[in-house]
C-alpha cells in the first residue's frame, strides 16, 4: 500500500451521494502513526473550487490481523452517535464534526486494513444505498 486515492474515485463518491458536481482528489503525504504503521490519506474537493471540501479518505494497514469487529469498534470511537451497520465489514455514523463517517475493516493476508471515509455533509439516511455502495467498493479494493 502506497496511497489512499486509488481506493475510491471522486466520480464514484459523487454518483453514490447523487451529487452532480465534478470533484478532484489529492493524495496527502503519508503519516507514520507512532503505532508501527503508516496512514495514507486522500482529500476530495470540487474541481472548479479547490476550497470546497467534499470528503477525506484515510487508509490504514494495521501491522497485525485484528478481528474485524474489534477494528470497527476501535475505528468508530470518533462517532458522535451509535454506529449503524452497512455491511458485515462496514458501519456509518455521525462524526463528531457533524459529518458522515463510513468505516470499513477487512482482513487481508496477515494484516487488517481499515478505510475511514469522512463526508463533510451530515448523515442523510436517504443516501444509505450510496453509503453501502461506497463501503462495498472500499471493502473490495482493500
Amino acid at each position: 500500500m502506497t496511497a489512499a486515492c486509488p481506493y475510491l474515485g471522486p466520480q464514484e463518491i459523487a454518483k453514490a451521494i447523487e451529487d452532480p458536481n465534478i470533484y478532484d482528489s489529492r493524495e496527502l503525504s503519508p503519516k507514520p502513526t507512532g503505532y508501527g504503521f503508516t496512514a495514507y490519506a486522500c482529500e476530495y474537493n470540487r474541481a472548479d473550487d479547490p476550497g470546497s471540501h467534499l470528503a477525506d479518505l484515510a487508509v490504514l494497514p494495521l501491522p497485525t490481523k485484528l478481528p474485524q469487529e474489534k477494528a470497527l469498534e476501535t475505528a468508530t470511537e470518533l462517532c458522535a452517535d451509535k454506529p449503524q451497520s452497512l455491511t458485515e465489514a462496514a458501519v456509518y455514523c455521525l462524526s463528531k464534526d457533524n459529518g458522515t463517517a463510513i468505516t470499513v475493516a477487512v482482513p487481508s493476508h496477515s494484516v487488517t486494513r481499515i478505510a475511514m471515509f469522512s463526508l463533510a455533509a451530515p448523515v442523510n439516511d436517504s443516501y444509505r444505498d450510496g453509503y453501502v455502495t461506497l463501503a462495498k467498493t472500499l471493502a473490495d479494493r482493500l
